[in-house]
């Protein structure tokens, strides 16, 4: 009995491996080679790469399938707007921080040359004026003092001189005394030398008004963007009255950190990008470089003028000044605004558009660089491409709902 079942359990045990054995192969019609042999081992090698997709593709590939869609209501409440991806010639450099600033022969600061008191004013704050253009009136005692004295000097001068001619005519009569002829000649001249005086006195005033009174002028052509000059009020030299300035032109002072000054020269290509300027770039040569550094800052200053017909670039503004290396003129690259950047797990998104109405794809882009408010991209996007640039924080927000919620966006 005890040997029968010695022998049962022997061959309980030998079915059991056999079985065991079996259920580690892969079925008979299924080649070890295709695709579904040995999925769960690779997708688990995948996930250890830190990357890597279960079909062996990147999260990059995955990526550039992603569509996210919303309806038209949700494009205009969310503020999503399209832009065209623009080219920008290459910085590759460095950047510093830059301001805008007037020239300073394009400003004035207009006082009054003597003390009066304010009669009339002919110019506000905002108004454009010309060079020589009347801004205020100022009536002085001591102007019309001067005045005058410079009346009165040409006055003595008429005298003077009538009384020399006749002295003149006199001697060449032979009927006049030498004498006589030296002191009127004398007297003329000490009279023109007071009228000089008095006339160059008048000069300094300005010539502008009558008796009393004085025209104080604009020095240049500008607008006018203060005002101290108020009817009734007592000014004096000391007193600026108007401030005028003329931004057709102005400049964009940067400060060179000394770690970059061995690589700046006038005539270095430069982008100037402004914060309050989304998505517009300026592009001059730096003009000028300082010869030596800003004892406060410890930085160098540089500058680039630009025009500026339509006034957008007002002094005070800040921003970014990008500076090309050598031999990066004429070379451009796309760029896209800052805002339209994202990450999508380890991956740099731009949302574009696609042929159906509200419906965006996340595209892979290489990013080469950031300044201001654009961002400089090596990869993913051509000039004119269309893109979100504004809003993308929201599809990337959608995009990210719909793949934890059903696993696919669209």
């Amino acid at each position: 009995m005890n040997r029968r079942l010695t022998w049962a359990t022997a061959a309980l045990f030998a079915i059991l491996s056999t079985t065991g054995c079996k259920q580690k192969e892969p079925p008979a019609d299924l080649d070890p080679h295709e695709p579904g042999a040995g999925a769960h081992d690779e997708a688990e090698a995948g996930r250890e790469d830190g990357g890597g997709k279960a079909d062996g593709r990147s999260e990059a590939d995955h990526v550039g399938e992603r569509l996210v869609r919303v309806s038209r209501e949700a494009i205009e409440r969310s503020g999503i707007r399209i832009e065209a991806a623009l080219s920008v010639p290459v910085t590759g450099g460095f950047e510093v921080p830059a301001e805008v600033q007037a020239m300073p022969d394009k400003q004035a600061h207009v006082s009054s040359v003597v003390q009066g008191q304010v009669a009339r004013v002919t110019a506000s704050i905002g108004d454009r004026v010309e060079a020589g253009q009347s801004l205020a009136v100022i009536r002085s005692v001591a102007l019309g003092d001067a005045r005058a004295q410079a009346s009165r000097a040409h006055a003595n001068v008429e005298v003077a001189r009538a009384n020399f001619r006749r002295q003149e005519e006199l001697q060449r009569e032979g009927i006049g005394a030498e004498r006589q002829f030296f002191e009127a000649q004398a007297e003329l001249r000490r009279a023109q030398a007071e009228q000089s005086a008095a006339e160059r006195a008048l000069e300094v005033y300005g010539r502008g008004g009558s008796g009393s009174e004085v025209t104080i002028k604009s020095p240049i052509a500008g607008r006018v963007i203060s005002r101290r000059a108020s009817v009734g009020e007592v000014v004096g030299p000391s007193d600026v009255l108007f401030e005028i300035v003329d931004i057709s032109r102005v400049w964009v002072v940067g400060r060179v950190y000394q770690q970059n000054i061995g690589a700046i020269d006038e005539g270095a290509s430069t982008i100037v990008t402004l914060q309050a300027l989304s998505g517009r770039t300026f592009t001059a040569p730096l003009d000028y470089v300082a010869p030596s550094l800003d004892e406060r800052t410890r930085t160098l200053p540089v500058r680039v003028t630009l025009d500026n017909p339509d006034g957008v670039l007002r002094p005070g503004l800040f921003g970014t000044l990008s500076i090309s290396p050598v031999g990066a003129a004429g070379r451009t690259v796309t760029a896209v605004t800052s805002s339209a950047v994202q990450r999508l797990g380890d991956v740099t998104v731009v949302f574009v558009p696609t042929q159906e109405e509200g419906e965006f794809r996340a595209v892979p882009v290489t990013v080469a660089s950031r300044g201001g408010d654009l961002v400089r991209l090596r990869s993913g996007l051509s000039e004119g491409d269309p893109y979100v640039a504004e809003g993308a924080f929201v599809l990337k927000s959608e995009l990210s709902r719909g793949e934890l919620g059903e696993g696919h966006a669209h």
